[in-house]
C-alpha cells in the first residue's frame, strides 16, 4: 500500500500501460481512452483532468464511450496499430475514437506494422541462413614444423590440402 492508503494495480500481461493521471497500470483500452479524454479536455479548454477523472460525473460517460470504442478496435486490430494511430499526426485533432476518420488511420498503421514484421522475419531468416552457410576461413600459417594435428586440420574431405592464410 502507498502513503495514500490505496492499492496500486500490478503490471500484468493485460495491464502493461500506465494511467497518466494516477500512475497505476491499466489496459491498452483504458490508456487510449485516457489520451482521448485528455485531448478532449484540452480542446474544451478545461485544463488538466483531476485524479481518477473517470469517477467524476462530468467525465464518467465520456471515458466509458472511449473505452468501448477502443475495445472494439482492439478486437480487430493489434494494440501497436491503435497506439501508433492515436499518437500519429493524422489524429492530432481527433477528440473521439467514435469519429469516422479513426478506423482508416488504424487500418493504415496496422498495414505498416505488418510490413515491418515481415521485414524483421525476413532479416532474421537471412541472418540464420548466413550463420549456417558461412564457412570458416583457413588458419594462419604457424611457425616451425607442421604437427600431425595441423596436418589433419588442413585436409579436406576429398583428400586435398586447404590453403593457409598468411
Amino acid at each position: 500500500m502507498t502513503n495514500s492508503g490505496r492499492k496500486k494495480r500490478k503490471q500484468t500481461d493485460k495491464s502493461r500501460y500506465r494511467h497518466q493521471s494516477t500512475g497505476d497500470y491499466c489496459t491498452c483500452a483504458a490508456y487510449v481512452a485516457e489520451i482521448m479524454c485528455m485531448r478532449n479536455a484540452q480542446n474544451k479548454n478545461v485544463g488538466s483532468l483531476p485524479f481518477k477523472f473517470w469517477t467524476t460525473k462530468e467525465w464518467n460517460w465520456t471515458f466509458k464511450r472511449q473505452m468501448i470504442a477502443a475495445n472494439k478496435f482492439l478486437a480487430t486490430y493489434p494494440e501497436s496499430a491503435l497506439l501508433r494511430a492515436v499518437n500519429s499526426p493524422e489524429m492530432k485533432n481527433t477528440f473521439s475514437l467514435n469519429s469516422k476518420r479513426v478506423e482508416p488511420i488504424i487500418i493504415k498503421y496496422s498495414k505498416i506494422i505488418e510490413k515491418e514484421l515481415k521485414k524483421q522475419k525476413l532479416a532474421l531468416a537471412d541472418k540464420k541462413l548466413a550463420v549456417v552457410t558461412a564457412r570458416p576461413t583457413g588458419r594462419k600459417k604457424a611457425y616451425g614444423k607442421k604437427s600431425n594435428l595441423n596436418k589433419l586440420r588442413g585436409l579436406k574431405l576429398d583428400g586435398e590440402e586447404e590453403k593457409e592464410v598468411e
